[in-house]
């Protein structure tokens, strides 16, 4: 067993995380610590996501250090690079987080176990029964039909320290805390599929034209137009690679050649889900009229900026480009 690290006497540090904001308390005990009693940790979400509510999230407690009646920290092994002993009133909220970090993969390098887990419910969980001492708190990610949500794992003191005015100092064995969410989107694919039922051969190429436009939480998120030629009859798809899950896209047959017709719906909608492909479909047949025509379709692409070192940031950019046929492209 490697020796114990311990902080300066009477001076203990906590980072608690409030409602997604963490808050750093540099306290100085005017009592001591009860090191037999029990602590406990309610979560509580705020609004910043409500579809989080909808989810249950497992949270796991890690002792990464026990604590003693003057507030003097002593890590557990394994997790002596914390440096908990060179903390202090100093110390910034960032150097907390990078603390919280190196807990975190100490955790996952060792494959330590929890010293207590739970599951946020309705936007709220409570975990009981802890030990007094300094913990990383980690929860797991999330799925939403629409969303991933990760969360930045970080320290939390129990008991924690309050100071009210007009009051001693306390410590307060039963914390309430919150969660720090990050959400990214999830993403499907969308498939055009196009068949020509009957052709004339003598009019040359039948070009059909769709624009596509997709919208989620009341904003356009993808608006495009493509193009699929035939110079025979049978089924050609395009597909449309990564649209925002959940959201919403219309197709619409803009263009359906001179000498051919619609047998379907002029527009179809249809609801992006993650992980799968939303499939649209389109039926023209030749009409029996002796009008040829053919379309072009302007495409922009958007360039991502790039920063190269040693030379200057290139601007982004929209790069146009004509097309007849979109089938072949995996948009």
């Amino acid at each position: 067993m490697k020796r114990k690290k311990r902080m300066k006497r009477g001076i203990a540090l906590a980072l608690v995380l409030t409602f997604s904001t963490m808050i750093l308390f540099p306290v100085q005990a005017a009592i001591s610590i009860d090191t037999e009693r029990q602590c406990s940790v309610t979560f509580e979400l705020d609004s910043s996501y409500p579809e989080l509510k909808e989810l249950t999230i497992p949270v796991h407690l890690y002792q990464a250090a026990d604590v003693n009646e003057y507030g003097e920290y002593q890590m557990r092994e394994g997790f002596e690079n914390l440096r908990l002993d060179t903390i202090s009133s100093e110390t910034t909220a960032q150097e907390w987080e990078e603390k919280a970090q190196e807990a975190a993969k100490i955790v996952e390098e060792q494959q330590i176990v929890p010293a207590a887990s739970g599951e946020i419910v309705n936007g709220m969980g409570k975990i009981d029964g802890l030990a007094v001492g300094m913990y990383l708190v980690a929860a797991e990610s999330v799925q939403s039909p629409s969303s991933i949500y990760t969360f930045t794992p970080y320290l939390l003191s129990l008991p924690n320290h309050y100071y009210q005015d007009g009051q001693k100092d306390i410590w307060v064995y039963d914390v309430t805390a919150g969660l720090k969410p990050g959400q990214e989107d999830r993403y499907g694919d969308l498939e055009i599929d196009k068949t020509l039922i009957s052709y004339n051969a003598s009019l040359g190429e039948a070009t059909f034209v769709f624009s596509i436009e997709a919208e989620k939480d009341g904003k356009i998120v993808y608006s495009d137009v493509v193009s699929v030629v035939f110079d025979g009859t049978g089924t050609k798809s395009i597909v449309i690679r990564n649209l925002p899950a959940g959201a919403k896209v219309t197709v619409t047959e803009v263009y359906s050649g001179a000498s051919y017709e619609r047998t379907t719906e002029e527009s179809q909608t249809v609801e992006i889900a993650a992980d799968s492909i939303a499939k649209t479909a389109f039926e023209n047949e030749y009409n029996h009229q002796m009008n040829g025509g053919t379309s072009v379709v302007n495409h922009f692409a958007y360039t991502e900026p790039e920063e190269k070192s040693g030379s200057p940031r290139r601007e982004s950019t929209w790069d146009w480009e004509q097309q007849t046929d979109s089938t072949g492209m995996q948009k």
